[in-house]
């Protein structure tokens, strides 16, 4: 087996896993970056790649969460062995900042590259169906433009009075 060969069986051998976490919204984005930087070593200790950082900014949240109404969402896709997991939440529960994080197991034998592929043309298909919306609500609110003109109170009064009939046909 070739060099290449063997580092792709290491490779494909390797869970993927992500993590989504909530901070403060008042957390330095200095202080967010120590906390990624941290969570990137922890990803390289247990051999892994970190395969994808999103930063999905400040947020409201569904609920209050310690009192605070708003949140920093930062998402991480990453590979590593043994207790990869467990050490990244570790690291999350031990900065007072975080509020909280999910950790799911994506597969046993995860492709890096499948998984970004995958992960843009979902981002893709969100834009698309975002500009969707949005054309369909210009539409609609230029229908509503259009139906709206002409049609004075007045006139509106008149042409219900005119329907009626005056009674002369008995």
């Amino acid at each position: 087996m070739s060099k290449s060969a063997v580092q792709e069986s290491i490779q494909a051998s390797v869970s993927g896993f992500e993590t989504t976490f909530i901070t403060r919204a008042e957390m330095a984005d200095d202080a967010l970056e120590t906390l990624n930087q941290r969570l990137k070593s922890v990803v390289s200790e247990y051999k892994g790649d970190l395969i994808l950082t999103e930063d999905m900014g400040r947020q409201k949240l569904a609920y209050p969460i310690q009192k605070e109404s708003r949140g920093h969402y930062t998402y991480l896709a990453y590979t590593g062995k043994g207790q990869v997991v467990q050490e990244i939440e570790r690291a999350l529960r031990l900065n007072e900042h975080v509020l909280r994080f999910l950790s799911v197991n994506l597969s046993k034998d995860f492709d890096a590259e499948k998984f970004k592929a995958g992960r843009i043309a979902a981002k893709e298909a969100a834009k698309q169906r975002e500009v969707e919306r949005e054309a369909r609500r210009e539409e609609r609110a230029a229908e509503r433009r259009s139906h709206g003109e002409g049609r004075g109170r007045d006139r509106d009064y008149h042409h219900h009075h005119d329907d009626m009939g005056d009674g002369s046909d008995e």
